[in-house]
């Protein structure tokens, strides 16, 4: 096909990427329904799911860089509104849940006829959004000054502690991911080594010492509101924390975090090379349609399966890594929200996948594009669409200064 007949919306790998995404978490979400965890018919509600995003995503590609960028701003309030709201919300409106709490957190909008809502997942576009247009309208690298470095600085840090910590309130796991995004985005703003090389060492200090407060001091990481199942989590991951006494007087071993591991990494073995097909799982996994989607798709497809799936991931990083160097030079704002977007996608890939295979704490974190849940498809296909409006502004760009 003659590339300059083809209309510069038709991103034919991105296209695929989602339409392969699409019927692997649709197979996926079939095959876990028989734990009847969240029904038989969730599948149908994440088709549902993915049909609402496919509208977003027509919708953003309305628009041009620049307007997003513009919408960004009031994008970010209100993200913000909605965890302030959610905070101060109450659990229970005429005897029906509203604002839910669960694990001494309120994490999500009970909506009538419609589901759960959770602010934090849209937040979380909002916040790559906000501190792309930060950066972007920075100097460019190379004209700073130190001084301009720590002003910019500064003020990602603003825009970033607000909606962080009102996260944190509700979920540490999504408040580690937004602080991952906002390392990422600042290590690749242009800011000078030696700032990034200070900030980063206090960082990995501050997370030392929280860790060590919630393995050796459990009760008083209690007292400065880290959460009891928080700190289950932690302990759970430690190779002689089936030992603990904290946890065994606190978790029953059906529902505890190391059970719900054991049963992953079990499904997924029982999968050997080729998987035991669609209708026939038989290791019981907890959260099998949201955290521990990667098992099913592990015992349904085998290795050959998992394989896919993370072959698939690369696929997408890897041309969001070639879409961040190509739009630079024309929106860097664009650039830079994929910058963010890249990240999310790496951190909660390795994360789920890591703590379906053992090797990582369960955090709570969905496999995106691939996990139930209506918050998480909308939000990362939301993100995907703007992704996707840059692709096709950079093709028309490209098109026009080689014609």
């Amino acid at each position: 096909m003659n590339k300059q007949n083809t209309s510069p919306y038709y991103q034919g790998d991105l296209i695929f990427i989602f339409l392969a995404f699409f019927a692997i978490s649709v197979i996926a979400i079939y095959a876990a329904g028989q734990f009847g965890q969240y029904g038989s018919n969730a599948w149908t509600r994440q088709i549902i799911y993915y049909m609402v995003g496919v509208i977003c995503i027509v919708a953003i590609n309305y628009f041009d860089l620049e307007q997003l960028e513009k919408l960004s701003l009031y994008i970010f309030i209100g993200g913000i509104m909605l965890l302030i709201l959610l905070k101060i919300a109450p659990a229970q409106i005429a005897g029906h849940d509203f604002a839910p709490i669960k694990n001494g957190a309120k994490s999500w909008f009970v909506l009538p006829g419609i589901g759960t809502f959770q602010p934090s997942e849209f937040m979380k576009i909002g916040l790559i959004m906000m501190l792309a247009s930060v950066i972007g309208k920075a100097t460019p690298r190379g004209k700073r000054t130190l001084e301009d470095d720590i002003f910019l600085l500064l003020k990602i840090a603003g825009v970033a502690a607000v909606p962080v910590g009102l996260i944190f309130l509700q979920d540490a796991g999504t408040a580690a991911v937004c602080m991952f995004i906002v390392v990422v985005m600042v290590f690749l703003s242009g800011v000078n080594w030696k700032l990034i090389s200070l900030i980063g060492s206090v960082v990995v200090l501050l997370v030392a010492a929280v860790l060590a407060v919630i393995i050796l001091f459990p009760d008083f990481a209690q007292k400065i509101g880290i959460q009891q199942y928080q700190i289950n989590r932690i302990t759970a991951w430690l190779p002689d924390s089936s030992s603990t006494a904290n946890q065994a007087q606190t978790q029953d071993a059906s529902g505890s975090d190391k059970y719900q591991v054991e049963q992953a990494i079990m499904a997924i073995g029982a999968g050997q090379i080729f998987g035991n097909g669609v209708k026939n799982l038989k290791v019981y996994v907890p959260e099998a349609q949201t955290d521990m989607i990667f098992s099913i798709i592990g015992e349904a497809f085998g290795f050959v399966g998992c394989a896919f799936v993370v072959i698939m991931f690369f696929f997408l990083i890897y041309r969001l890594v070639v879409l961040i160097d190509r739009i630079h030079p024309y929106s860097r704002f664009a650039s830079f929200f994929c910058v963010g977007y890249t990240a999310l996608i790496v951190i909660h890939t390795f994360q789920n996948i890591g703590m379906n295979i053992g090797v990582m704490p369960v955090t709570g974190i969905p496999l995106l594009f691939i996990s139930f849940g209506g918050s998480s498809v909308l939000s990362v296909l939301i993100g995907f669409g703007i992704a996707y409006n840059a692709s096709v502004q950079l093709t028309k760009y490209q098109s026009y200064l080689f014609k």
